[in-house]
């Protein structure tokens, strides 16, 4: 493989470790189960900034920067099934990937993204004391606008399943204590870079913890901490040496509303081992049902 190939390679390497750090991140009232038979629907813009380049966390020199703009769209529908209450759903994003800095030569991305399939399971769910336990499972598909011309791609080219599990409980009359833990376990990508290098992943796991505090029935906010470690890749077989230890956190305000739902949430990494550092994340969603 010529040098030019393996740089791209490698670069498209630490890409996909740094966007393996945005697998499944539980929102406030994402571990309440809902009412059945109701549809749901929701609309989120994601801006998002990524910058540098990370080696057992150290900088380099190089300092490439990516600014991705998302719309997900997603809808779903909850139900009863053995007295236990589900939801699934299907989310689809859209967008563009814009390289900056030293990457700047690199062309910009649209188009679809990949999309998931979700369902969610509550195994306990008692509204008396808030206080709910469920597990739920993912599968993003390789639908997604990709080429292997290109170094950045809003699709992965690969399939991508998760398995969450979710536990919350009421701590006081206004505070809720929210805890979380997934696994995500990545296919193969055959054809990355010119010469379709084949990019393996090993599993990401992710725990976070938070509180939820009700200001009223109206307005809620929301601190959350987030621990991310593994998602090591490798380039035909050859490890990358390049295994995640990243820790972040995310702020949410919540409005619950007749309109429906409207949540305000921004975030950032605390610290980078490999790849790209997320320096910023502004997320804003609505939500209804019917």
């Amino acid at each position: 493989m010529s040098q030019p190939a393996l740089l791209v390679v490698f670069f498209v390497s630490l890409f996909f470790v740094s966007l393996s750090s945005h697998a499944i991140d539980l929102n406030p009232f994402d571990a309440v189960a809902p009412p059945p038979d109701r549809n749901f629907f929701s609309a989120a813009l994601v801006n998002s900034e990524l910058k540098g380049n990370y080696t057992d966390g150290n900088k380099s020199r190089d300092t490439p920067t990516l600014s991705s703009n998302q719309l997900q769209l997603r809808l779903g529908r909850s139900y009863s099934i053995g007295g236990l209450t589900g939801l699934s759903f299907v989310q689809l994003p859209m967008g563009e990937l814009k390289p900056g800095g030293s990457a700047s030569s690199q062309p910009t991305d649209y188009g679809l993204g990949d999309l998931t399939l979700a369902t969610a399971l509550w195994l306990h769910a008692n509204r008396q004391t808030r206080t709910y336990f469920g597990m739920a499972g993912y599968l993003t598909l390789p639908t997604g606008s990709y080429s292997n011309q290109q170094l950045f791609n809003i699709g992965g080219k690969r399939v991508v399943g998760d398995i969450q599990f979710a536990y919350q409980t009421a701590l006081s009359k206004s505070f809720d204590g929210m805890v979380g833990f997934d696994t995500m376990w990545f296919g193969p990508n055959n054809q990355v870079g010119p010469n379709n290098a084949q990019l393996t992943q090993k599993p990401l796991y992710t725990a976070q913890i938070g509180p939820i505090y009700h200001l009223n029935n109206t307005f809620s906010f929301a601190a959350t901490y987030l621990y991310m470690w593994g998602a090591e890749t490798a380039v035909n077989g050859l490890s990358n040496n390049n295994a995640l230890q990243t820790h972040r956190y995310l702020l949410s305000a919540v409005a619950t509303t007749n309109k429906g739902r409207f949540m305000l949430q921004y975030g950032t990494n605390l610290d980078t081992q490999f790849g790209f550092a997320e320096t910023r994340r502004v997320l804003l969603r609505y939500m209804t049902s019917f």
